[in-house]
């Protein structure tokens, strides 16, 4: 966000310089049993051998106006979803390094809290729901874990904090005179806290109540299964396809109802029919085995089931999160 308020949306990729490795399940059951603590040691041993953990550090920038499932064909803000590439290139703005191990893992790592409530201006949050809750629960969870005054903490405290103080008052541990010298409220006629090179983005509430029917812009639509068909077909290498299969029948195995089994496969069906298909022939099923048929007459509508119609857009309804026409700032 800039500081006329206009803004765009982004999408934060950290890819690892050093790629990426996945256990099979096999793998992982027998390391999990021989070194649980496997990954950590890694990680600590690489950084304590002079070695830097990176990543590089990509952003895909979405304009306002692009932000729209009718033509996006998918809801951006669903955190489920992908923007493709092709049409949201990845942009390298940096890296992130880890090069120091903590001296202290309770003070550094057990009391750090993050939240993506905590963001610097120029950074806001999108109309993601899934975001929009996290950003007062996580805070408010960090609160009830360690303490009111948890920016105190040195791994908690940003650089320049005094500067830059929360109006957060007194409470259990506050060592720092309520910070000090700042004013106590603000703007004040002494110190202007507020960023005069960045301002909030505006969004558009078009009517006075908040409902069920304000989220639902864009589900149960079968274009929810093509991003997970394109990951299946185009992305999973055919050993990876064969992991997924075996993965999923083994869970699927523990289930003791058939219908559920049944919807299971059904909505994988609209993903893949041979992804289904992999499954329900691996699967062990405690109460007999279905004719797959009725997997292929099930999904048919799947992408419906659950989905009340009463909550559904019915006069081409954005009731939130779309931006205003016309200039807002003066």
């Amino acid at each position: 966000v800039n500081k006329e308020g206009k803004c765009v949306y982004i999408k934060y990729h950290f890819i690892a310089k050093h790629g990426q490795k996945q256990f099979t399940e096999p793998e992982a059951i027998r390391i999990s049993g021989e070194d649980p603590d496997y990954s950590k040691r890694d990680l600590w041993e690489a950084i304590e051998a002079g070695e830097e953990i990176e990543w590089t550090a990509n952003v895909q920038v979405m304009q306002p106006e692009d932000a729209d499932p009718n033509i996006l064909g998918f809801d951006p803000f669903d955190v489920t979803k992908v923007w493709p590439r092709g049409q949201f290139p990845m942009q390298e703005f940096g890296r992130l390094v880890l090069n120091k191990n903590p001296e202290n893992f309770h003070r550094d790592v057990e009391q750090a809290a993050f939240s993506p409530g905590s963001m610097v201006p120029g950074i806001e949050d999108s109309p993601d729901p899934l975001l929009q809750f996290r950003m007062f629960f996580y805070r408010d969870a960090q609160y009830h874990r360690i303490g009111v005054n948890l920016h105190q903490i040195p791994v908690n405290c940003p650089f320049m904090a005094q500067s830059y103080s929360s109006l957060n008052f007194d409470g259990p541990m506050r060592v720092d005179a309520n910070h000090a010298g700042n004013k106590q409220y603000a703007p004040n006629s002494f110190a202007h806290k507020f960023r005069p090179d960045a301002a909030e983005a505006p969004y558009t509430v078009s009517d006075n109540i908040v409902s069920r029917k304000s989220h639902y812009y864009h589900e149960g639509k079968v274009s929810e299964y093509d991003q997970p068909r394109e990951l299946y077909r185009r992305v999973m290498s055919e050993s990876q396809r064969a992991n997924l299969h075996h993965n999923t029948a083994k869970m699927l195995s523990h289930v003791n109802y058939p219908i559920i089994q049944k919807k299971y496969l059904a909505q994988i069906y609209n993903i893949a029919p041979e992804y289904s298909r992999g499954v329900y022939d691996l699967t062990n099923y405690k109460n007999g085995r279905f004719d797959y048929s009725e997997v292929e007459e099930l999904a048919k509508g799947a992408e419906v089931w659950y989905k009340e119609p009463k909550f559904r857009p019915s006069n081409g309804e954005r009731l939130v999160g779309f931006q205003p026409q016309g200039a807002v700032y003066n």
